[in-house]
């Protein structure tokens, strides 16, 4: 089983993280196993195998586990953290952990005939009519997301910046990315961990002092809330080139 990402075309990229694909042979009997884990992203889904209709996977709040059998192909679109929202004109929180039919104006069968250009057009027409996402959820977004350090600034410090009472922000972030500033915030923590020993970094007592936490334990118990795992099983299963697994690369608006 091959899993691969793509960078989006520039003007395609305040809405998109990355195209992703994953195609192979899995058997009928053991079914493939793929933990994917939160990033609050949504994606676009086309079964090129299969031809069914796209379908929309909101931000997830915990990890999910996929099963995949037989001959897979699958085409992904990830839709960026807050981007969600402006492109599908669902409220963020009434997508978190749900998967919803969604019309594009472009078919699972034609793509598998034509290739990825297909979807490049109708993204473009399908944004073209839409309202860029929210500029000050984005900066929240970006202030969490690129910081390489313990410095993850507060809700309080962030309302601060944008000028909003905490919970007028905490009703606009939940509308937009689907979850409470707190808990992406703890999120975007934790992908920074994963990020790092992507990289290289060892020893999860200084990566947790690195990301930001209190401690190692205090990274276990986040870990454990967010992925169903321990770092160290985590780190097994990018051992075992799990695939389709996000590798700790962080995406954010």
């Amino acid at each position: 089983m091959i899993y691969a990402e793509y960078m989006p075309p520039r003007d395609l990229a305040p809405w998109v993280a990355c195209f992703w694909r994953i195609n192979g042979c899995a058997s009928e009997t053991t079914p493939f196993q793929h933990r994917v884990l939160p990033d609050g992203c949504a994606d676009l889904l086309f079964d090129l195998s299969a031809g069914s209709a796209i379908e929309l996977v909101g931000p997830m709040s915990t990890a999910q586990v996929v099963e995949l059998s037989g001959s897979v192909d699958m085409l992904g679109v990830r839709l960026r953290p807050g981007a969600v929202t402006a492109f599908s004109g669902a409220r963020a929180d009434e997508l978190l952990d749900v998967v919803v039919p969604f019309s594009l104006s472009v078919s699972a069968e034609r793509v598998a005939e034509a290739g990825l250009r297909l979807v490049f057009d109708a993204l473009r027409a399908h944004v073209a009519a839409l309202d860029e996402p929210d500029p000050v959820i984005s900066h929240a977004l970006g202030r969490w997301v690129r910081a390489e350090s313990h410095d993850f600034p507060s809700v309080s410090i962030l309302t601060r910046d944008v000028g909003s009472s905490e919970r007028a922000f905490e009703r606009r972030f939940l509308a937009n990315v689907g979850l409470r500033p707190v808990s992406y915030r703890r999120l975007a923590r934790l992908r920074t961990v994963f990020r790092l020993h992507a990289a290289g970094a060892r020893g999860w007592a200084s990566i947790a002092a690195t990301a930001g936490f209190s401690d190692q334990a205090h990274l276990v118990r986040d870990c454990r809330a967010f992925t169903g795992l321990t770092p160290t099983e985590w780190a097994a299963t990018q051992a075992a080139r799990a695939g389709f697994v996000q590798d700790g690369a962080v995406t954010t608006v």
